[in-house]
């Protein structure tokens, strides 16, 4: 979805995109159900106020133990969008300004909403993908889910300096 620029006027207005299209193409994450809202309106003649949500069911793969599992996704953001020149300013490293973290420069008067949706499911997305805090993992030696099932491994005698005093106390 594409918005002009030049076509947004100060009167809020309401977008809901239903279809799946934007979705990003992420590994290990599949879409269940996704919908985005979008509130847009003009708040001077070179900046544009973008609001809105995104909400849906991902299904992705643990990290862990490799089951797939079922997350919620719920995220809201905002944009300023704005025709005016960047400012290059040759100073080295600078505190950004919230405002500036949030500002889209664009090139041409264009908004594509379909990036801006995909850029926040990124960001929703955890890094680390768990079913759960809980999650135990996959056994090493056996290959076992140890959520599921236990270990299989044979119980070996773990070699310390402190081995021959067990010894000595099992006599």
């Amino acid at each position: 979805m594409r918005l002009i620029f030049d076509e947004i006027t100060e009167r809020k207005r309401q977008y809901s995109i239903s279809s799946g299209q934007w979705f990003p193409a992420v590994e290990g994450v599949s879409v269940m159900a996704a919908a985005a809202s979008l509130e847009v309106s003009r708040k001077d003649a070179q900046t544009a106020l973008l609001r809105g949500e995104i909400v849906g069911s991902l299904r992705m793969v643990c990290d862990r133990c490799s089951e797939p599992y079922v997350e919620e996704l719920c995220c809201d953001f905002v944009y300023l969008a704005t025709t005016r020149e960047e400012a290059a300013l040759d100073e080295g490293e600078r505190e950004v300004a919230e405002t500036e973290e949030l500002t889209l420069y664009l090139k041409d008067a264009v908004i594509e909403v379909d990036e801006l949706l995909a850029e926040q499911v990124h960001l929703a997305i955890p890094q680390k993908r768990l079913c759960s805090e809980q999650c135990r993992g996959i056994c090493v030696g056996c290959g076992a889910v140890l959520n599921q099932d236990p270990c299989h491994c044979p119980e070996e005698e773990k070699v310390t300096p402190f081995t021959v005093l067990k010894r000595l106390q099992k006599q």
